[in-house]
């Protein structure tokens, strides 16, 4: 874990004042994305897309209105974040013109976003049931997730250049790199989690991560 004076930066993020103005900054953010889509760019395809990627990104917000469970803001900020980078990149032309490291930098995101969005979401199911998986099962599951559904991105990415002609997929050696990227991200959280179980208990990050608003 990232360790910020005493504390590492998980605790340090979930306590910042700021967490609200960060998450729907960047909501506002993709708003705009979708808003120059169709003003700047003309690109209506991508400007649907945009908007579809806004109303993801909402649901969290949604979620917590309709059952008072406040989510933890770096996991909904991850997730709007790795939404704009995909957006931004493809209505503005960043994966080309920034590319590698653009592309490289989307894909960490997104499976840091996917690994923390599953841990939470362990927490929530296993908080229903009242049983959770062990340690070890929950750090590798997340970990082999990401790392699987990362896969079958790279293979939609190749499926849909053979059957439609367009250029998603690059070569063997982009998608290696990709998958490396994937993997700092992954592992980044699925280590965290297994640092965070190995001295508390899911009862007790379930208090630390999702909370109940106050009436």
């Amino acid at each position: 874990m990232i360790v910020v004076g005493d504390r590492n930066l998980t605790d340090v993020l979930l306590g910042w004042r700021y967490q609200n103005i960060a998450y729907y900054s960047s909501l506002a953010i993709l708003f705009l994305i979708g808003i120059a889509a169709v003003f700047i760019r003309n690109d209506i395809f991508r400007a649907r897309w945009a908007f579809v990627a806004l109303a993801i990104a909402i649901l969290p917000a949604a979620a917590e209105r309709l059952t008072g469970i406040r989510f933890p803001w770096p996991m909904k900020f991850l997730i709007t974040l790795s939404l704009i980078l995909h957006m931004a990149g493809g209505v503005f032309g960043f994966y080309f013109s920034l590319y590698p490291i653009y592309d490289k930098i989307a894909h960490l995101v997104a499976s840091m976003a996917i690994g923390y969005l599953l841990f939470i979401a362990i927490l929530i199911v296993g908080g229903i049931f009242r049983k959770y998986p062990g340690r070890i099962a929950t750090s590798y599951g997340i970990f082999l997730t990401v790392m699987v559904l990362g896969l079958i991105w790279e293979y939609e990415e190749l499926f849909i250049d053979l059957s439609s002609g367009t250029t998603y997929f690059i070569n063997p050696a982009d998608s290696f790199f990709d998958t490396v990227f994937n993997t700092l991200g992954s592992a980044y959280i699925a280590l965290t989690v297994n640092a965070y179980l190995k001295s508390e208990s899911f009862e007790h990050l379930y208090k630390r991560f999702i909370t109940r608003r106050e009436p």
